[in-house]
């Protein structure tokens, strides 16, 4: 089994992509920095060099023109650079200043060239120390004329500053692994405040929220993070509200039915007006049960996106005809524009939607006045106009929430989300709905479509 490799965290790869960072490009001025230095160096060493050694040179052939001059006395007379040796070759017999170096030291190649008569310098090692050998021919006497000279001094300073280089990557790279840790975390700080919060939210603290920050790059997560919570939080107190609005809601017709129940028991044989009216309280309350059942399971389909069957092109008008004739209320007048033209969505829930208009205008408005069929720009308008006393402006969107009974419909029966369905149909379908106040009193309700595509305008 192959070992598994440690996983390293945000903060320790960006401290080491930070030192490595570091250290490659300071690494790269160091080696850039010597090269340099040493070319410099070495070229001003072998410069000086050659210098001294055409002094030197021009001194042994000034000396041993001198009559009856000797290459050893010249030599001795002779006075080169600290450390350096001088040679002479003078027909085949080689002369030294210094009895430790001598002819060997002398590389071939230089030999060779200023044999030639061709003066020549190369970079040679004498008693294991690196040294420069300039080669200086001299026809004048006779001579080929070398000095050696040590560059041991170089090389301690090329030494030098290889070190100190070389200290100043590592240096560098320490500090580019601590301002990657500083960096890192200035950027892991946000993400640990998101984790607290969402702990905090995970424990049932829905009021966390993260602070405001001025930071442009967190201001749009921090304002998603808030936003995100807000919305949750909503659904959940809308969820909680739902569940114990549905539980009470339920718990209505229930209880009436085990009252009905208890009366039917308790009734004696011979009571049949007693009997009569606990059955037809238990026919009422079955149907408020079903259909409060009916309106709950299609609010739940709605709520997860789910529509009864593919969408479809629907004539508004001749569904309203035909709902007004199926719900037994031929009576109410129809005014409707003409080429409406025909919107995109579920017949059977938009026929629901006009059901529960025309229920609860039944309920509150003292039944439909009329309907209307209007086409603005690239919409349906569905008005249904009742005979009630209408809606406060106040409470003219609160009556399309779930459960919701408003002013006098509290005493009135329903199960008070016959609206709030028509709303989520209405959303479903990319619409709206919404209530105004009609001219002489009652109320209007709108159930605003869009037009199918082919049927907009200019289609």
């Amino acid at each position: 089994m192959r070992p598994t490799l440690p996983v390293l965290g945000i903060r320790a790869t960006s401290a080491a992509s930070f030192a490595l960072l570091a250290l490659t490009v300071s690494a790269l001025l160091a080696a850039g920095t010597y090269l340099t230095a040493r070319h410099y160096l070495v070229g001003q060493r072998e410069a000086t060099a050659a210098r001294q050694a055409f002094v030197d040179a021009s001194l042994v052939r000034e000396g041993l023109l001198t009559a009856g001059a000797s290459v050893s006395d010249v030599l001795d007379e002779t006075s080169p650079a600290p450390g350096a040796v001088v040679v002479v070759n003078r027909g085949g017999q080689w002369f030294t200043s210094s009895l430790e170096t001598g002819a060997d030291d002398v590389p071939d190649r230089v030999r060779g060239l200023v044999a030639d008569g061709t003066a020549a310098r190369a970079w040679t090692v004498v008693r294991g120390e690196p040294a420069v050998v300039v080669g200086v021919p001299v026809p004048a006497v006779g001579v080929q004329f070398y000095e050696l000279s040590p560059t041991t001094e170089l090389e301690s300073t090329l030494r030098t500053l290889a070190v100190v280089l070389g200290s100043f990557a590592l240096v560098t790279a320490a500090a580019g692994a601590l301002l990657g840790g500083a960096a890192s975390r200035r950027v892991v700080a946000p993400l640990r405040d998101v984790a607290s919060a969402a702990a905090a939210i995970a424990a049932g603290r829905m009021t966390t929220r993260l602070p405001r920050t001025s930071d442009p790059d967190l201001a749009v997560i921090v304002g998603s993070f808030n936003t995100m919570v807000e919305a949750l939080d909503e659904r959940m107190q809308r969820d909680a509200r739902f569940a114990a609005d549905v539980a009470h809601e339920l718990r209505s017709p229930v209880t009436t039915l085990m009252t009905s129940i208890d009366v039917l028991d308790a009734a004696p044989e011979g009571d049949a007006e007693r009997r009569r009216a606990a059955t037809q309280l238990v026919r009422r309350e079955v149907r408020r049960l079903h259909r409060s059942l009916e309106h709950l399971l299609e609010l739940g389909r709605l709520d997860a996106g789910v529509l009864e069957r593919q969408p479809e092109p629907v004539d508004l008008e001749e569904l309203v005809r035909h709902t007004l004739a199926e719900t037994s209320r031929p009576d109410v007048p129809v005014d409707a524009d003409a080429g409406l033209g025909p919107v995109l969505g579920s017949k059977a829930q938009l026929h629901r939607a006009v059901v529960n208009l025309l229920d609860n205008a039944d309920l509150h408005g003292g039944g439909a006045e009329r309907l209307e069929l209007r086409r603005e720009d690239s919409l349906v308008l569905v008005r249904v106009v009742d005979r009630g006393p209408g809606v406060p402006p106040a409470e003219r969107e609160r009556v399309f929430e779930r459960f919701a009974r408003v002013g006098s419909r509290g005493s009135a029966p329903g199960s008070g989300l016959g609206l709030s369905l028509v709303a989520e149909i209405a959303r479903a379908h990319e619409g709206w709905v919404r209530c105004e106040e009609t001219s002489g009193g009652g109320a209007t309700f709108v159930l605003g479509l869009p037009l199918a595509p082919s049927s907009g305008p200019g289609a």
